[in-house]
Order: C-alpha cells, then sequence, then structure tokens
C-alpha cells in the first residue's frame, strides 16, 4: 500500500520533464526557421539596392561630377600644394671680419690691499677713549684711540719753562753781539757742491768735508755769533726738550695714517696698555690689487701696460685693468710669475682676499679673417659653418687658426664656396640645418669682443 502513491508520483515527474524537454525544442526550432528568413530577405534587399545602385550609374555615367565632388578635388589639390611648399628657417646671422685676433693670458690669484698697517701704541698708559668701532670707515689723520696725556703735559709744560729761562738769558747777550747774515755767497757754494754730488762729480764725504771747511771760515769771520750764543745759553737744548716734550704729547692720541676700514679692534677703554701694543688694524679697501701667478710658457707677450680684464665670481663683477707690476723672479714651487694689476673699487664690493681671474690681452695676431666662435659646427670630424647666400644655406668646410673666447680665425676655405668679411655666417638654430635649405636672417648681430676696443702699441 505505501509503494503505489511513490510509483505513481515517478511517473508523474517522467511525464513532466518530458513534456518540458519536448515545448524547448520546438521553442529552438521555431527561432532557427524564422533566423533564416529574415537573413534571406535581407539579401534579396541588398541584391536589389545593388541592381538599383549599378542602373542608377549606367544611366548616370555620362552625367558631370556634383558640386560637392569638385569641393573635394579642390581640398586635395590644396593640400598636396602645401606638403610640396619649402619650409623656411628663421635664424641670427653675424658678419665675417678682417680685424686682428687678441689670444688672451689667463691666470688667477688674490685681491691684496695696497695699504694695510697694524696700529700700535709708541707710549704706555691707560687707554681712556676709543672713537672708531670695528668695520667702520676713517679719514686719514682722524682719531682712533686716545692715552692718558695728563703726565705728557706737564712734561711739556716743564719743557717749556726752561726755553723761556734760556731764551731770556740770550735776550740779554745778544744785545752785544752784532746781527751778521749768512751771505748769499756761502749759500750758493752750498748749492754748487750738493749739484756735484747728485751728478756723481764728488761722494758724499767729500761734499761734508767741504761744507765744514767753509762752516769753519764764516766762523772766524764771526758769522755765526749768535748760533753760538744760544749754545752757550742753553737755549737750543732748552728747544729740543721742548719739540721732543710736545712729540711725545702727540703720541698719546692714536690717529689713522691713511684713509681705511678698522677691523681687528679687541682692546676697551680703561685698560692698560704697554709700549707697541696693537690697538687694531686699518686696512684701505678702495686701492687694492689683484696678485695673480703667470705660468712661465705665457711671460714672452707679458710686459708692463698691457690691457687685462679682471673678473670677480664671487659679486659677479668684470673690472677693466692694466699690468702694473711684473717680478723678476718666479716661483720655484708653482714656476709662475708674480703679476700685479692695481684698481680702486668704489663701491667697497671687491675686498682683500677675494679670488680674482686676470684675462690679460696676450699675443696679437695682425689682419686675420675672423667668424664668431658660435658659427663654427663640426661635422663627421670637420669643421664647416653655413653662409647665407640668396636666403638660401652654402656650408664651407674650413681650415682654423688661432682662437679665443670670443672669435676664431678662418685660415681658408676648403670645400663649398668662398668667405669675404662682410658675410652673413649664421649663429643661431644652424644644428640641423643642411646645404641650399631656405632660410631668413630674423637679425644681424654684432661681434661681441671685447679685446676690439682696446688699443694696444705693438
Amino acid at each position: 500500500m505505501k509503494t503505489k502513491p511513490a510509483a505513481d508520483r515517478s511517473i508523474r515527474s517522467f511525464w513532466r520533464s518530458l513534456f518540458f524537454f519536448a515545448t524547448a525544442v520546438c521553442l529552438s526550432f521555431s527561432l532557427i526557421a524564422c533566423g533564416s528568413n529574415g537573413q534571406s530577405n535581407e539579401g534579396n534587399g541588398g541584391d536589389e539596392a545593388t541592381v538599383a545602385e549599378n542602373t542608377n550609374q549606367d544611366q548616370g555615367g555620362n552625367e558631370e561630377p556634383s558640386n560637392s565632388d569638385k569641393e573635394d578635388d579642390s581640398e586635395n589639390s590644396e593640400k598636396g600644394t602645401k606638403k610640396r611648399r619649402e619650409r623656411t628657417i628663421s635664424v641670427n646671422a653675424a658678419r665675417a671680419v678682417q680685424s686682428d685676433l687678441v689670444v688672451p693670458i689667463i691666470a688667477e690669484g688674490t685681491i691684496r690691499a695696497r695699504h694695510s698697517a697694524e696700529i700700535r701704541t709708541e707710549l704706555e698708559g691707560r687707554l681712556i677713549q676709543i672713537y672708531a668701532e670695528d668695520g667702520q670707515s676713517v679719514r686719514k689723520g682722524q682719531l682712533i684711540a686716545k692715552l692718558d696725556s695728563r703726565e705728557y703735559e706737564v712734561a711739556a709744560e716743564e719743557a717749556r719753562a726752561k726755553y723761556l729761562e734760556a731764551l731770556s738769558l740770550l735776550a740779554v747777550e745778544e744785545d752785544s753781539l752784532p746781527a751778521l747774515e749768512i751771505p748769499d755767497e756761502l749759500q750758493e757754494k752750498f748749492e754748487e757742491l750738493r749739484r756735484l754730488e747728485k751728478k756723481g762729480l764728488i761722494t758724499r764725504e767729500e761734499r761734508l768735508a767741504r761744507e765744514i771747511a767753509l762752516e769753519v771760515e764764516a766762523l772766524r769771520d764771526g758769522i755765526y755769533r749768535v748760533e753760538i750764543a744760544a749754545s752757550r745759553s742753553g737755549v737750543s737744548a732748552a728747544r729740543t726738550a721742548l719739540e721732543r716734550a710736545r712729540l711725545t704729547l702727540e703720541r698719546t692720541e692714536i690717529r689713522a695714517p691713511f684713509s681705511g676700514v678698522v677691523t681687528g679692534l679687541v682692546l676697551s677703554q680703561g685698560e692698560q696698555v704697554t709700549k707697541g701694543q696693537q690697538i687694531c688694524t686699518l686696512v684701505n679697501n678702495v686701492d687694492i690689487e689683484a696678485e695673480v701667478g703667470v705660468l712661465e710658457a705665457d711671460m714672452s707677450e707679458l710686459t708692463v701696460g698691457r690691457p687685462a680684464f679682471l673678473i670677480f665670481p664671487a659679486v659677479g663683477e668684470t673690472l677693466q685693468a692694466e699690468v702694473d707690476v711684473v717680478s723678476p723672479q718666479f716661483d720655484r714651487d708653482t714656476r709662475t710669475c708674480q703679476v700685479l694689476l692695481r684698481f680702486r673699487s668704489e663701491n667697497g664690493s671687491v675686498r682683500p682676499g677675494m679670488f680674482v681671474r686676470a684675462v690679460i690681452a696676450g699675443r696679437t695676431y695682425k689682419d686675420r679673417l675672423l667668424v664668431p666662435k658660435e658659427a663654427i659646427l663640426t661635422r663627421e670630424g670637420r669643421p664647416l659653418l653655413f653662409k647665407v647666400e640668396d636666403d638660401r644655406t652654402k656650408w664651407l668646410y674650413l681650415q682654423l687658426g688661432e682662437r679665443n673666447d670670443y672669435l676664431v680665425e678662418v685660415k681658408r676655405v676648403l670645400q663649398g664656396g668662398t668667405l669675404a668679411p662682410g658675410d652673413l655666417v649664421i649663429v643661431t638654430d644652424h644644428l640641423t640645418l643642411a646645404h641650399d635649405a631656405k632660410v631668413k636672417v630674423k637679425k644681424v648681430v654684432g661681434i661681441s669682443d671685447p679685446w676690439s676696443s682696446v688699443q694696444e702699441d705693438t
């Protein structure tokens, strides 16, 4: 009884599955049949459209093309013309020149002050006042510091009193002496002896001996009676002592021996100083000089007065100067000769101790054909340049000569044509240029050779 319902359920499940399978198969065949009909209709329609198109072409074969066809042909023609149009390259050019070529001498060194001094005391005493500060600019004769001068003022007053005392004694004795002056004849003899010494006709010892003989003879004639009386009365000694006391008093004031900048000031007001103790250092930072070392191989063309340019990389300045001093000897270690170039640093930007590069005018090559160094290219190991002729480039292969940082000498043209002074040579945008290319010169630039403005005596 329990197995019969289960068997019924299995039979019903089998028929249900079979029904679903049959339905799916029917649907599939229906879809395939519909797709075949659609493709057939499309094929027939395409054939009909093709036949209609061919028929229209056959019927209109003898007709003229439409306006749209003419416009398309015109556009294609213009594009072809643009493709065939030659490209023009814009460049800058310079003119070849016939001039002198200066090959410079390069030397490096440092800046130093022409005037630098350690300011020291000449007396001992207490520093009562300092009038300058470290880094301050002072003028020649300006007061820097002062020592206590009271003791030296007293000594000067004592010397003055003794001088006045001796002077009064001389005044009493002088009343009995006639006033005699040294005759002009004796003065002329003294001058003649000095001229003979300057010419080298007599020695200094001979001049002194003759002067003494003349003075003894004048003494016998009574010419030096007043001087003798002054010596006897002590006036001469008193005057000397007074001048010495005044000089000592002046030394209590420490003044600048020249204009410059105070540096290294380490003492303070109230300190006790000894004789010879350093107060500060004074440096003239306006009148300065460049000390450079020139190699012995470059010395053949170096003389005093040669023009030069001094380059200071630290401040980005270049000054013009000339050679002032050439040392007579060489440094054994560096094999260089010391050369000094003096100048003024008005704004104080160039200071002692800075690095300097000197570019000194060396050998000069007269009357050479020159072009800017920017015009020279190298292709396949051969130097060349591009010359502008009738708005076209002409390459010229060259044999080069001497050069400096701005110009190159053209000794001769090896291939491509000729080059003469005044010809335009390309200096920009020429790395990829070809021969006979069309160019337009935007600007004719000048040659920036600083030596062209330097006049030299050779």
